[in-house]
């Protein structure tokens, strides 16, 4: 008599009639040891598994070290092809850093490669990017088209230069420019023409020198980031390009119109005045700020290397303004989590009396305007309020978390301690909040796909009891072979004055493409 027992793929045929009583229950029991360990062996054999995922995952984002043969960086006469150009892992886009804690919107830790140099000794290489939008807004009165520089992340080219002095110390030039035709946030709705071929200026980002060192960090003097500079921005989803903390670089020269007749603020002193029906009340980039630190200027900046994934920066601005920030970058389990905070002294700086008071256009009744057809001028530009740090302590920070899942939950926020007052001689607790929440994955091969939602919160950054609101949805698409990102976004605005009567909200969306070169 025979008796066929499989298990995981182990397959025992029994002399059933043969084999005494005892020495079947051995059989059983040693078919049982055997079914525990196949389990076992399966668990180590998932384990493994999900750690080499996660270690291909990290592969993917390690700077590429240039491959056995390559000459060293002092080679003179040699193909440029060959030369190694940028230095990976050291740096890998501007201002600073290392994989995981690089500021959002700079260069892939990938180094550009190199191209011809005049000075042999200066490895030389060139990398931008060109980033346009169809914009259309609704105010309520009006609807618009524009097509715009997404200012999100804008048109522009860099040079990185890099020599090493000796195997752990680099000298560089950073050189970066931005071109960008109809700026995004400094369009009306109203006008009826573009911004002049002739007025488009190249714009400097960055325009300094450095030093960099691997045991003690690098030194940056010139114009170019300073250290709180990007540190309201962090953020994982993946629809950065599309919408972020920044809401008025989308829109910023829409204006809100005002609802129904009221008396506004547009007289001598701040005089109350009859503003009337759909009137230009104040422009989104007056009541919306990303609160993002010092920005870019003329300043001494240190880095600190990356330890644990942690760094602090400091820099000196000319004219006595300075900053501190800390970064962090660190992956914990199935978790990345990239993450900075940022204190600034700006108040030796002046801060501009406020053009109009805010407004897009010409109030009713303001000195020096008029009005046309019960309404006041159309704008053809923008007047923005002075919404930078000038004459104010200023704190901000971020953090976003991505989960190997493709969710993703980022925050960002700052407040402000002003030394002036708004127009109406009232004291001002400037504040910014800001949530996003996203997902992303792989649902085509050709790149991934990611989608957000998010909100955002600010309250008097001009008038005294102002409180702007924006919730948007965002949404971007991957084209990996041509280094494509496809980007489409629509937020919905409002603005609460206590004083100056009600504003229609603002609905704006936008869609287009930065590709990368």
């Amino acid at each position: 008599m025979f008796r066929t027992i499989a298990h995981g793929g182990v397959v025992a045929t029994l002399w059933w009639w043969a084999v005494p009583a005892e020495a079947a229950e051995s059989v059983t029991t040693l078919l049982q040891q055997m079914r525990t360990q196949l389990e076992l062996d399966q668990r180590q054999i998932n384990a493994l598994k999900h750690q080499i995922d996660r270690l291909q995952k990290r592969v993917d984002r390690t700077p590429v070290v240039p491959p056995a043969g390559v000459p060293p960086a002092d080679a003179v006469g040699v193909l440029v092809t060959q030369q190694p150009g940028n230095l990976p892992g050291r740096t890998v886009g501007p201002p600073l850093t290392a994989t995981g804690v690089g500021t959002p919107g700079a260069p892939p830790p990938v180094a550009a490669a190199p191209i011809s140099s005049g000075a042999d000794k200066v490895r030389v290489s060139l990398s931008g990017q060109v980033d346009r939008a169809l914009l259309f807004g609704d105010d309520g009165k009006n609807t618009g088209l524009r097509n715009v520089d997404n200012i999100i992340s804008s048109t522009r080219f860099r040079l990185l230069g890099e020599a090493r002095f000796n195997p752990e110390t680099t000298l560089g030039t950073n050189f970066e420019m931005e071109l960008r035709p109809n700026l995004s946030n400094q369009q009306t709705l109203t006008q009826n023409l573009p911004q002049a071929a002739g007025n488009v200026f190249p714009t400097v980002r960055q325009a300094e020198v450095y030093v960099a060192g691997l045991g003690w960090g690098d030194v940056r003097l010139g114009f170019g980031s300073t250290a709180s500079y990007l540190t309201n921005e962090f953020d994982l989803s993946g629809t950065f390009i599309g919408h972020y903390v920044g809401v008025a670089e989308q829109d910023g020269g829409f204006a809100f119109r005002q609802k129904g007749a009221a008396f506004v603020p547009g007289g001598p002193g701040g005089k109350l005045v009859l503003s009337p029906d759909g009137a230009f009340g104040p422009a989104v980039g007056s009541v919306f700020n990303n609160f993002g630190g010092l920005g870019r200027d003329d300043r001494v900046r240190y880095d600190t290397p990356v330890w644990q994934g942690l760094q602090f920066s400091t820099s000196y601005v000319d004219g006595g303004s300075y900053d501190a920030a800390l970064r962090l970058g660190r992956e914990i389990g199935e978790f990345r989590i990239i993450a900075a905070a940022a204190v600034a002294d700006a108040t030796s700086r002046h801060h501009s009396p406020t053009a109009n008071l805010g407004y897009a256009g010409v109030p009713a009744g303001f000195i020096g305007g008029s009005s046309l057809g019960g309404t006041n001028v159309n704008p053809s530009g923008p007047n923005l309020a002075d919404v930078s740090p000038n004459g104010s302590r200023h704190f901000d920070g971020s953090f976003s978390v991505l989960h190997d899942s493709g969710v993703s939950f980022t925050m960002s926020g700052g407040v402000r301690d002003p030394r002036y007052l708004d127009p109406l001689g009232q004291q001002l607790s400037p504040n910014l909040l800001y949530t996003k929440v996203g997902y992303q994955h792989d649902f085509f091969p050709f790149g991934r796909t990611a989608a957000s939602i998010d909100y955002a919160k600010q309250e008097d950054v001009t008038f005294h009891g102002d409180t702007a609101k924006s919730y948007a949805l965002a949404f971007v698409q991957n084209i990996d072979a041509t280094a494509t990102e496809l980007f489409a976004s629509a937020a919905y605005q409002t603005l609460h004055r206590t004083l100056g009567g009600a504003f229609r909200p603002i609905i704006a969306a936008w869609t287009g493409a930065r590709i990368r070169f």
